[in-house]
């Protein structure tokens, strides 16, 4: 006999959540926690519930989709890579589960952060977020799939944006991600963020962004660059060992810290 089976990441203070109308689908719940998030485009029903102050997301979706984010996300949030904090997991005997995420506070989705707070430098602050992101999860062996400006919630970091995954239901996790898979995570995402501009210029008004394609492109060139000055060998001198000081530099300043550095002299007496 199957029954309803609630599936916790233990925190200290979060709720049990048995108070909620599970055997109602989230479309028809009428509660008083319910609450108002501004979110994106997404495809399944999300919800909003309140517990003293804390907002909760829930997303209705069918059984192994739940269960393959629950784990995914769980492995990110161990190692501290940006994405969502997830909460649980809802298993319903006839309706589809429930995915249990914390609200990422002071967030907002991109059509969200252009509508009410247009800057000049946007393009350049969306393209730097983007393609971070999907550096830190391609180092970690994290393969999106669907990497898209619908699938993250970008968050203000001392004048720069911030850009948290958030739906990850195409995700896969391996030792190491191959060229080819990183390709292909960059070729969605270019497709995705470019057919989002363009919705979001129609709704928003012309203009805003410049050309949607060129901006999909430029994110993939960023990623392209910092790729490179994360992973790239680089040979020097003994006597021009502060370029190794400088690369380290940088990559801190962009928020990488260098666990290991390994030096190899070569035949002629470089590194």
């Amino acid at each position: 006999m199957t029954v309803l089976r609630i599936q916790l990441v233990p925190r200290p203070g979060q709720p049990d959540f048995l108070d909620l109308p599970w055997d109602e689908p989230l479309e028809q719940w009428e509660i008083d926690r319910l609450a108002v998030v501004e979110r994106g485009i997404g495809r399944h029903v999300v919800r909003f519930v309140e517990y003293d102050r804390v907002f909760f997301a829930l997303k209705e979706i069918p059984h192994e989709l739940a269960h393959r984010e629950y784990a995914l996300l769980r492995a990110m949030n161990r190692e501290g890579l940006p994405a969502v904090e997830v909460v649980g997991v809802v298993h319903r005997p006839v309706l589809e589960d429930v995915l249990l995420t914390r609200y990422l506070e002071f967030s907002l989705p991109l059509r969200i952060v252009l509508a009410h707070n247009p800057v000049e430098d946007v393009r350049e602050r969306i393209r730097e977020a983007l393609a971070e992101l999907l550096i830190r999860l391609h180092l970690a062996g994290f393969f999106w799939g669907d990497c898209s400006l619908s699938n993250t919630l970008f968050r203000r970091d001392a004048g720069a944006l911030v850009a948290y995954a958030v739906d990850l239901e195409t995700g896969e996790r391996h030792d190491a991600l191959s060229t080819g898979q990183r390709e292909h995570d960059l070729a969605n995402a270019e497709e995705n963020i470019a057919g989002e501009l363009l919705d979001l210029e129609q709704e928003l008004g012309g203009g805003r962004l410049g050309d949607p394609f060129d901006l999909a492109s430029q994110v993939r060139e960023a990623y392209e660059r910092l790729w490179a000055e994360v992973t790239a060998e680089e040979e020097f001198t003994v006597t021009d060992a502060s370029r190794l000081v400088e690369r380290m530099r940088r990559l801190n300043e962009r928020g990488f810290d260098v666990d290991e550095v390994e030096l190899e002299e070569t035949a002629d007496g470089t590194f």
